[in-house]
């Protein structure tokens, strides 16, 4: 198309040339009139020349997108506020500005909130325009309610020119619901593995030389339990972090298992089937043979006071606790640990941190590209502006560089050409701890070089070895046959697993019948029959 209108416009310089020759072509030629005619060709070239470059004008006035009306878009992120956020997307804000004349309003949805928030908003009749989204993170369910701007080659092209061409093109296909795509997914290729982090000080006093497997840190959570009544061994229990110690139990378990048994569908049907199965069908967490025995397990830890008796009502992740010196253990993904190191050992050097893997030989999983993204709302009054916003969140290295490491010489500075040391300032711009998960860009990444954490190289290793994608990975379930019964699932998911997940029962057992009985009246048996069903179609297609 493009090149048509600037064909058409040479043309039409063209015609009026050969008109201007045509008119002089009968006229006697002399010394007076030669030089007339060179004058009057002089001028008909010099007016060719003109409307050639009007035509290219316009032209690409007409292919650049009106940025004429200033526009600030509002933009949904999950996690706790930085401290120096608005410093940096002051700095961001400038960069937009001068480029496509926007601005973005950030706001965020707290670790303790966001499952409860994030599906609300879209039904507010606020407005607002731009969310981070995942494939953990409420993509499928809003994509398939048209909660989400579908995002089509075209207005890919138009409106983010750097994202078309830097794309992988497995991360487009990724993020197809039903053949459309309603999210930019990061355009990074992310390993996630869990870590724990300890206190030094407290393994060296009790004589805890690894945290390294569940039965290490079961001793050191024992130690700390009988002798320290001012910590809480280990401080889980927000909406954030209630299952990640039941996750490491439960991967841990299933990985050792004939059945390799792994989530597939929607996480509030708690519905998982066999690796190794090639018919796919889906059970119940509840109804897999390892969920007792994890159950009973958790149930111990919780008895013994390794963590809260109120750890249901907890509103602090366990990260916030760890840092603010009220525990003595923390469980984290990679990332956020290589935040927190850097942080806590800068604040409190004598507290000895120390990381230790958390994988217990369950490989690490090499993610989807849509574990991280970023999609716009179906109601937004500047979708075309919240996709040139996010092409430059993206692509432009100033703006990734500020939204992922925060401000150069204050929050950080750079190590070569791919790594980078984290100022006194991080504390206020965490590295990686701001939700920047959805913009991540391999061309411009950097990881900690310097104050980071000592072992991170030697546990990379290890995790690059194992790591692999489950055979589901990029499996998207369509929810449409049956949303009524995952909501009524997601109640329960809500309530009663998660209150199993901490191990408060007394029955485990029997609450765990419980359990099943409920979710079998809220309409089970037709979910995992309708996710066995796409999961199907899906290998048939592998």
């Amino acid at each position: 198309m493009r090149k048509g209108r600037k064909l058409t416009g040479i043309l039409l310089a063209a015609a009026m040339l050969a008109g201007l020759l045509t008119g002089c072509g009968g006229a006697k030629t002399d010394t007076a009139s030669s030089a007339g005619s060179a004058s009057t060709q002089a001028a008909s070239a010099e007016a060719v020349s003109e409307s050639t470059a009007a035509a290219e004008t316009a032209e690409e006035t007409a292919d650049k997108p009106d940025t004429s009306e200033p526009v600030t878009l509002t933009m949904y992120l999950i996690g706790d506020r930085p401290v120096d956020n608005d410093e940096v997307f002051a700095k961001i804000n400038e960069r937009l500005q001068a480029e496509i004349n926007t601005t973005i309003d950030v706001k965020f949805m707290g670790w303790g909130e966001y499952e409860q928030k994030y599906p609300l908003i879209f039904a507010s009749g606020e407005d607002w325009d731009i969310i981070y989204t995942a494939d953990w993170c409420f993509y499928n369910a809003q994509a398939t309610k048209q909660g989400f701007y579908e995002i089509t080659r075209e207005d890919l092209e138009k409106y983010a020119p750097m994202s078309a061409e830097t794309m992988y093109p497995d991360a487009w296909e990724q993020a197809k619901v039903d053949g459309k795509v309603y999210m930019l997914p990061m355009n990074y290729k992310e390993i996630t593995a869990y870590v724990y982090m300890a206190r030094g000080d407290l393994m060296d006093k009790y004589d805890i030389t690894s945290v390294s497997s569940l039965d290490e840190v079961e001793a050191y959570l024992d130690a700390v339990a009988k002798n320290e009544s001012a910590f809480i061994p280990l401080d889980i229990g927000s909406d954030y972090d209630k299952l990640f110690m039941f996750d490491r139990m439960w991967s841990k378990a299933n990985w050792e298992s004939k059945e390799k048994i792994g989530g597939i569908g929607p996480w509030q049907a708690m519905g998982s089937t066999g690796e190794n199965d090639d018919t796919a069908v889906v059970k119940g967490n509840f109804d897999q043979p390892e969920f007792l025995n994890v159950i009973s397990r958790l149930k111990d830890w919780r008895d013994r006071g390794f963590w809260s008796k109120n750890a249901v009502v907890n509103t602090q992740n366990n990260t916030e606790s760890f840092q603010a010196g009220k525990s003595a253990l923390a469980l984290m993904n990679v990332n956020t640990a290589k935040s927190l190191y850097a942080t806590i050992t800068e604040e409190h050097p004598e507290w000895d941190i120390r990381v230790f893997d958390a994988q217990e030989g369950v490989p690490a999983v090499v993610n989807a590209y849509i574990a991280n993204g970023m999609s716009i709302f179906s109601k937004s009054k500047h979708p075309d502006r919240a996709l040139m916003a996010l092409d430059y969140l993206r692509n432009d290295k100033e703006c990734n560089s500020l939204f992922c490491y925060g401000i150069e010489g204050k929050h950080w500075e750079a190590v070569g050409e791919n790594g980078l040391k984290s100022l006194p300032g991080s504390t206020n711009y965490p590295y990686d701890g701001n939700c920047n998960w959805g913009i991540r860009n391999d061309a411009y990444w950097r990881t900690i070089d310097e104050g980071g954490i000592p072992n991170l190289a030697e546990l990379n290793e290890v995790w690059l070895n194992t790591a692999k994608s489950s055979r589901y990975q990029t499996f998207v379930f369509n929810d449409a046959e049956v949303k009524n019964e995952i909501a009524a699932m997601n109640e329960i998911f809500n309530s009663e697993y998660k209150l199993l997940g901490l191990g408060f029962t007394d029955d485990p057992e029997g609450d765990i019948a419980k359990l099943r009985d409920k979710m079998m009246a809220a309409g089970a048996e037709k979910v995992y029959a309708e996710v066995q069903k796409q999961a199907l179609e899906f290998l048939a297609k592998q």
